[in-house]
Formats: C-alpha cells, sequence, structure tokens
C-alpha cells in the first residue's frame, strides 16, 4: 500500500484514519485502469459534506500522499475568480498534471496548448482581407515553421504561465519544454503531428488543413461564442491525457489514472469546468475527478433526492457507482457522504462502538466514556461538531469524568460555554452553519431550525414574513445545503429537516435571556409563528411540537390523552416520539434534570391519562442537552408502564417500550471500571 500521509483538520484534531484509509482505497480502485472495465468512463466522485465536514482536509490528504504514480492536480474552487471560462481552469490543472512523475514521466498537452495559442489574441474576421490574411499567415507559419513555432511556444509559454498565476521564469507549460535544443525540437513535432491532427475533427467537423481549424478557433473566440470555444478546448485537454496513457502499460505494470482535486466545486468557475468535463461524449480519458462540496452536486440531486442519495465512504465502489447511474440518467458523477448524519436513539448506551472508537482516538479513559457519548449524540458525529465540543471540554476544565471528578460541570451548559474563538460554542456553531450564505437568511435560518422540519407547509410561514430575495436564498439553503438532510424511506424522500447539531446549537442561541436581540426574534414569537399557521391547516404533530416547545405541558398532554389508542397504540407512539423532539429553551435550567422535570411537570391541574411527568421526562431524555446522565430513563420508564394499565390490546406493546426505557437506565447506570 502506498504510505499515508496524514493531514492536520482545520479545527486541530486529524482526519480520522479511517476515513483517510476508506478514501485512499476507493480512489486507488477507482484509477487503477485494469479494474475500470471502460478506462474511458470514470466517476466524477463528488465527497459530500456540511462545512466541518473534512473534506476539504481529504483531498489534501490525497495530494499528499507519498508516491502516487500518476500526474495529479489540486484547485479550491474559492480560490478561482468566478468568471473564470473552463479552459482557463484547464489551464491551471494542466501546469500541474504537467510535472513530471517518477515511474510516469511528464504528460504533454499539445492539442490543449495549441488551442490555447490561438484563442490567446483572437482574429478579427472583420478586420478587413489584408489584415486578416496576415494574421492567418502569421498563425499558420508559426504552426508550420520551426524557428517561428519555437518563438511563438516561448511567448505562448509565458503568457498562459501568466493566466495561470505563474511568477518567474516558464521552463514547461502545460507538460511543454521550452528550453533546451532537444526538447523544443520536441515540442514542435508534438505541435506538427498529433496535436494538429487532432483539430481536423477537433471542432466536431472535418476541416482538411487543421491550421484552418484553428484559426476557426481563433475567429469563434472573437466572436463572443465562448461556450462553444471551452468546449473545444476541454475536449483537447482530455484528448492530451489519453493520448498520454495510450498503452496503458509501462515497465512498470498498469498505469494509475490521472487524478484531479477539486474543492468547493459548487463555486461558479469550478461547477463550469466539472459540469462541461461531465458531459464529454466519449468520456473523460484516464482523468479521475474526485471534488469537495457542501453543497448538493451535482443539480440533480437536490431536485431528485430518492434518486441522489449518497453512499458513505466505507461502502463506495466503481461497481455501486454504476449500479445507480441508469436511475441517475446515466449520469458519471457519485456522490460520497464524507459525514453521514449519525441519529442516535435517546436509548442508546455510553459504550457503544463508535463511542469506545471516538474514545480511544482522543486517548481518554473508560471513565470518560459518557461524555464521548454525549458529544457523539449531540452532534450526530459531525467531524467538527464533535471537535468543537471537545475543544470546549477542554478549555472549560476538561472532559468530565463518570462521577465526581476534577473536570465535572453540568454538561447540560455545553453549548453556553466559551469556544476557542472566544464566543459561546453556540455562536460559534451558528456561523458554521450559516458559511457563505447571506447574513439576511440568519433570521430565517433560526426559523427554520425551530419547525418540526422543512416542507413547504413548514416553512411557509417563514417565507412569507421575508422580501422576495431573502425568501428564495432560504429556499436554496434548503435544497442544496449539506446541513439540511434529507433522507429516503422506502424509496420516498422523506421531509427535509435542519441537521441535528444545528438545530440544537441555534434553539440554544434562540433560547437565551432576550433571544436574539440583532434579530429581533424570541423564543416563544418564533414558535408562536410556527404554530399559528400548523394550528390553521390541521397539522396535529407540528402544533404539539411547537405547544412543548413553549412549555404547555398540559396542553399536550391533554391532546395525547384525546389521541390514545388503547387498542394499537404505535401510530399513537410515533407521534409522541416526534412530538418529544422538539427542543428546549433553556436545557440548563434548574438545578439538574431532576429539578427541571419538577418544574416541567408541576401544575395543580388534575393529570390526564397521559400524564405531564410522562410527556416532561421525555422530551428531556429525548434532547440530549436535556438529560445528559440519563436520570429520564426510569421516569419515562415508570409512566409508560403506568400507561399500560390503561390499554386494552396495546398493552403488550407499551409494557415493551417500558422495558426499553428501563435498559437504557441500566447501560448508563452501571459502573464499567477503568479500561
Amino acid at each position: 500500500m502506498v504510505p499515508v500521509t496524514r493531514v492536520a483538520a482545520t479545527v486541530g484534531v486529524a482526519v480520522s484514519d479511517d476515513r483517510e484509509e476508506d478514501l485512499h482505497r476507493f480512489v486507488r480502485g477507482c484509477a487503477a485502469r485494469d479494474g475500470n472495465g471502460d478506462g474511458d468512463d470514470l466517476p466524477i466522485v463528488v465527497l459530500w459534506g456540511s462545512r466541518g465536514s473534512e473534506g476539504s482536509d481529504l483531498l489534501r490528504h490525497l495530494q499528499s500522499v507519498e508516491h502516487w504514480p500518476a500526474p495529479r492536480a489540486h484547485l479550491d474552487g474559492e480560490r478561482l475568480p468566478t468568471d473564470l471560462r473552463p479552459h482557463r481552469v484547464a489551464n491551471q490543472l494542466a501546469f500541474q498534471l504537467g510535472r513530471r512523475v517518477p515511474r510516469f514521466g511528464r504528460a504533454r498537452f499539445p492539442r490543449f496548448f495549441l488551442g490555447m495559442g490561438a484563442v490567446r489574441e483572437p482574429l478579427d474576421p472583420d478586420s478587413g482581407p489584408g489584415v486578416r490574411d496576415a494574421r492567418r499567415a502569421l498563425i499558420t507559419s508559426r504552426l508550420r515553421n520551426r524557428p517561428d513555432g519555437r518563438n511563438w511556444v516561448r511567448e505562448s509559454a509565458e503568457a498562459l504561465a501568466g493566466v495561470a498565476g505563474l511568477d518567474g521564469p516558464v521552463t514547461n507549460v502545460v507538460g511543454l519544454a521550452v528550453d533546451g535544443v532537444v526538447e523544443v525540437v520536441r515540442t514542435i513535432s508534438l505541435l506538427r503531428s498529433a496535436g494538429m491532427r487532432w483539430y481536423q475533427d477537433g471542432l466536431g467537423f472535418r476541416t482538411p488543413d487543421p491550421a484552418d481549424a484553428l484559426v476557426e478557433l481563433s475567429v469563434q473566440e472573437f466572436l463572443g461564442n465562448h461556450e462553444w470555444v471551452d468546449d473545444v478546448l476541454c475536449r483537447a485537454f482530455v484528448a492530451d491525457l489519453r493520448g498520454e496513457f495510450d498503452g496503458g502499460v509501462t515497465l512498470y505494470g498498469r498505469r494509475t489514472d490521472a487524478l484531479v482535486l477539486l474543492d468547493n466545486v459548487g463555486t461558479p468557475a469550478a461547477r463550469r469546468f466539472l459540469t462541461m468535463l461531465s458531459e464529454q461524449p466519449d468520456g473523460s480519458g484516464p482523468l479521475l475527478v474526485v471534488a469537495a462540496s457542501h453543497q448538493r452536486f451535482p443539480p440533480d440531486a437536490a431536485e431528485r433526492p430518492a434518486d441522489w442519495q449518497p453512499d458513505p465512504l466505507a461502502e463506495a465502489s466503481t461497481d455501486r457507482w454504476s449500479a445507480r447511474r441508469a436511475a441517475r440518467a446515466g449520469s458519471r458523477f457519485y456522490p460520497v457522504w464524507v459525514d453521514p448524519i449519525d441519529d442516535v436513539p435517546p436509548t442508546a448506551g455510553p459504550t457503544r462502538p463508535e463511542v469506545r472508537a471516538e474514545t480511544k482516538r482522543r486517548d481518554l479513559r473508560a471513565a470518560q466514556f459518557p461524555a464521548v457519548a454525549f458529544a457523539h449524540r449531540l452532534t450526530a458525529a459531525h467531524p467538527a461538531g464533535l471537535n468543537m465540543v471537545f475543544e470546549t471540554f477542554r478549555r472549560n476544565g476538561g472532559v468530565p469524568d463518570h462521577g465526581d471528578g476534577a473536570a465535572r460541570y453540568d454538561l447540560r451548559g455545553v453549548l453556553g460555554m466559551e469556544h476557542s474563538t472566544g464566543r459561546s460554542l453556540d455562536d460559534a456553531v451558528f456561523d458554521l452553519v450559516l458559511g457563505p450564505w447571506a447574513n439576511e437568511i440568519r433570521r430565517g435560518l433560526v426559523l427554520m431550525a425551530m419547525t418540526v422540519d422543512l416542507s413547504d407547509a413548514a416553512i411557509a410561514p417563514i417565507l412569507n414574513t421575508e422580501n422576495q430575495l431573502v425568501a428564495k436564498l432560504i429556499t436554496e439553503f434548503r435544497a442544496n445545503d449539506l446541513w439540511v438532510a434529507r433522507t429516503v424511506a422506502d424509496g420516498v424522500a422523506q421531509p427535509p429537516r435542519m441537521h441535528p447539531f444545528a438545530l440544537r446549537a441555534i434553539a440554544h442561541r434562540l433560547g437565551r435571556e432576550g433571544g436574539i436581540a440583532e434579530l429581533d426574534l424570541r423564543w416563544d414569537q418564533a414558535h408562536e409563528l410556527l404554530r399559528i399557521p400548523a394550528a390553521a391547516r390541521d397539522d396535529q404533530r407540528a402544533v404539539l411540537y411547537h405547544e412543548l416547545a413553549l412549555g404547555r405541558l398540559a396542553a399536550v398532554a391533554t391532546r395525547l390523552t384525546e389521541m390514545f389508542d388503547p387498542v394499537d397504540p404505535r401510530y399513537w407512539y410515533e407521534l409522541l416520539l416526534q412530538v418529544a423532539v422538539a427542543p428546549l429553551a433553556r436545557p440548563d435550567r434548574a438545578d439538574g434534570a431532576n429539578a427541571h422535570w419538577a418544574e416541567l411537570a408541576a401544575d395543580p391541574a388534575p393529570e390526564t391519562v397521559v400524564t405531564r411527568r410522562l410527556v416532561a421526562a421525555l422530551q428531556l431524555h429525548t434532547d440530549p442537552l436535556g438529560d445528559p446522565s440519563h436520570e429520564m430513563c426510569a421516569i419515562v420508564a415508570r409512566e409508560l408502564g403506568e400507561l399500560a394499565g390503561h390499554a386494552d390490546a396495546g398493552t403488550a406493546f407499551l409494557l415493551a417500550r417500558s422495558s426499553e426505557f428501563e435498559r437504557c437506565w441500566n447501560r448508563w447506570h452501571s459502573r464499567w471500571g477503568e479500561s
């Protein structure tokens, strides 16, 4: 195996070995041409991950792996001018791909270089017969005359290096050496042979004299037919790579495909280039593209989420890509999750395998399993989120032990603690979620986090309170941003929802005393704004959800009692769990979870069949901030057991659910000792 070079993540903890190894294995498998069947048809791999998912670090890891036996290039879309055309992006990649690689040599780009030279000084077809003919003669003579061609190579080398942002003496332009007699002769030979011949058909129609084709390319550039020119040059770029790989076998065995790594591929310049590359009629040749995106890419993925569910990185393969292509209209794009949401059930134990792995990775003790389990559940395993929580632990006394230790503090208040940025953790997460989106959607984003889901009906009240531009940005965020989770059940796309970590952090920020003053938004105001239209459309789930968030437990318990089905309570129980997901305005209020529960459940009115005690305990237990030490599961178990006494045929079902919470209590309150 090729040695792995580690790259530190932006928040101070290295990308996990497993993800690096999974990506390395997958990419090497794709790039091994003898393992792909048709080497001209490779996936365009898009690593999906919300901001902070470390997709950028994974790309940098691939770029830094030692002894990669093929040309490599890396570009960050955020560093490219938004108006940069696809052929200019290809020019930057070609400079990197043209570097000499041990056991491979140096890739040269004669076809692409010729086209770039032709469009560098576009030929005006209306400049007058004499001027036009002179200009045409100049182009063609450069291509046919060795001394003129040598000078043209040097002139173009300097110009194209400038386009690619390179400074200093140029000795190699897109893989073509311009210094040294032997290399210059070889360069001119390439220009007069393979590169030139390609242009006989390279424009999409037959041209007897390839020099005339280059003149036509130059003229079309002058006339502003930019999309056509870009397409021709992108095809020339791919054809050059294919020419370098003809034969496929070297003295050292099968060649590995060239690798292009594109970060932030959703940005305009990178998106245009990659879209054009994906539309090449004969595939990409020996070019494997691995991109990273914080938004759903390609665009079809947002429009048809059921067909574009990504594969987890550990399961990605060319076979799985091929199997999904038919449902994706033959697209070569292959989305792969680097940070799939890990929705941890409230009854999950503190020593599950992923918790043990995270504890070991961070060199912690077994006594710290509960704190690690809490962080894992709160963040839904989001990489940057986990790092931010553990950084906050360290900044505020260390990762707590199970029991009373030197670092003991109330986990319920972690989102209000100071992060390494000097701000509270909930503020830091809010800014991470907003990312490059305009600040104007900040208010809408808060309201989106408060909704029961992000269906059209649920977000309509939000859109109605904003102007048209902001409403459009909000809908684009919902459709494209990977902080919005989209799941599929039985082939049907479920309503989108906010990432659990984003939801909890934004809710915590809104729940502060006075709400978010700069947005003129408070907790009660936000939930009432969403509850009223839910009642108007008779959405009982949403109404109960917002009622519970507003602290109206008596009303929620009464309505749940009215809806209780003693014969078959399965649907009712599912509704109860969905309602209990409602966030707590101040999860760290009172002196611990038990005191908080007593405050929530307190009411002089008689208890209903579905008790306030059950609803309050379940809400606290469902919120990782509300009950991090799992004090409530015993209360939930007891209340469900008593409710079973009011059931008929549904008694066994409710007793089974009660037992689940009893087991939860036992798992969290047993002693597992030191490792």
